[in-house]
């Protein structure tokens, strides 16, 4: 079960100005998360162009406000051409680095703002805090992502959606737990289809936040038309590993992936294992695309599924604990000086940061600038 999407984000006018912001907050100095490209629901094409890591420390709280989010200033980035692909040190962290952007523009460039809003209230049941996702998002995106994080509902009107690219369906509730729950209009369904098929919206759904099965209620509407939905059953797979479930911060895990499936073959790219605990199986019509499932002598349960609809994607998946810190840089230090946990925790064993990078590239594909400044502790495949 559960876990918290918030980011936060700001803009700088130039990859210089950047550097200067880099890595303030200090966590997975590796990786370095330069979110490029995206406008309204149109995406524009760059030219080559070198991206700088930059900080998080402005811009992006949660809402406290119904129906509010908070975020950075936004806007597009002017972008220095280098047409030599290098990557240079940073002077914040040896380990963040810049990287050329291949992209199709001519001598000069401009990356509209990603546009995302993180929809729901945080996870309740992982044995660290969540902060991990949010921080690789906040302090890593180079400037050039704009989110808002939705704790309170906002209403799906056209103009609402109209402001992002990617939407992030967390627990929607009050609180992911125990609710109350939020509800969608007959309106709001309608307006969120219309985005995601006429306007080339993306979105991507969690699930697992909680025991009541009130939990996938409004999820299950808002993607109805998809023909995807969640089950009311709360499962995890086999153990995969020696040291599971709960050692060495290590829940359950995913081992299965369709690599052959040219549609959804990239969301497993290299990814060979995640931590999971207690989600929630998918349905997924026979036009949809199965891209992780677990099975054995009786079942078959989903829990990655993809469908192309319209000029949109939908991208749901069964749990939420690819959000918390535990299961991106490990628990706390008992386990780290634990002889028996070396090369069995979960930084170790899990790829979380590829299988985001992964899914946020698949639910929004036009972003042709989207990329992540690589490093040698936390290295991520580009594609």
């Amino acid at each position: 079960m559960s876990g918290h999407i918030s980011f936060a984000s700001h803009s700088s006018p130039d990859w210089h100005e950047a550097r200067l912001h880099a890595v303030d907050r200090g966590f997975l100095p590796a990786t370095v998360f330069a979110l490029l490209a995206l406008s309204g629901t149109g995406l524009a094409g760059c030219a080559k162009a070198k991206v700088g890591s930059a900080g998080g420390t402005n811009g992006g709280a949660t809402s406290g406000v119904a129906g509010q989010g908070t975020s950075g200033t936004g806007g597009t980035i002017q972008l220095t051409i280098d047409p030599n692909p290098t990557v240079t040190p940073s002077s914040v962290d040896a380990e963040v680095t810049s990287q050329v952007v291949g992209c199709d523009g001519g001598d000069g460039c401009v990356c509209p703002t990603l546009k995302v809003a993180v929809v729901g209230t945080p996870g309740v049941w992982g044995d660290s805090s969540d902060t991990a996702f949010q921080d690789w998002l906040n302090s890593n995106s180079a400037g050039t992502a704009k989110a808002d994080n939705y704790l309170n509902k906002p209403m799906f009107t056209p103009d609402f959606l109209a402001g992002y690219n990617l939407i992030i369906l967390a627990g929607l509730g009050d609180n992911s737990n125990n609710g109350p729950w939020w509800t969608f209009s007959a309106s709001e369904v309608a307006a969120f289809q219309d985005w995601i098929e006429n306007m080339g919206g993306g979105v991507i759904s969690l699930s697992g936040y909680s025991n009541d099965n009130n939990e996938i209620s409004a999820k299950n509407a808002l993607l109805a038309f998809s023909g995807i939905s969640y089950d009311q059953s709360i499962n995890s797979p086999p153990c995969a590993v020696a040291m599971c479930p709960y050692r060495c911060g290590n829940p359950y895990q995913i081992t299965e992936w369709n690599r052959n499936d040219p549609v959804i073959e990239k969301l497993s790219l290299g990814v060979k294992m995640i931590g999971i605990d207690g989600g929630r199986p998918i349905r997924a019509p026979a036009d949809a695309h199965v891209a992780a499932m677990t099975t054995d002598a009786t079942s078959v349960r989903n829990w990655l599924v993809g469908k192309i609809t319209g000029q949109g994607r939908v991208l749901a998946y069964g749990d939420e604990w690819i959000t918390y810190t535990d299961q991106w840089d490990g628990q706390d230090g008992q386990y780290l000086n634990d002889p028996s946990c070396k090369g069995s925790l979960p930084q170790d064993l899990y790829q979380t940061a590829q299988f985001w990078y992964n899914m946020i590239h698949w639910a929004q594909p036009a972003a042709t600038c989207f990329t992540i400044v690589n490093t040698p502790t936390t290295p991520i495949t580009i594609w």
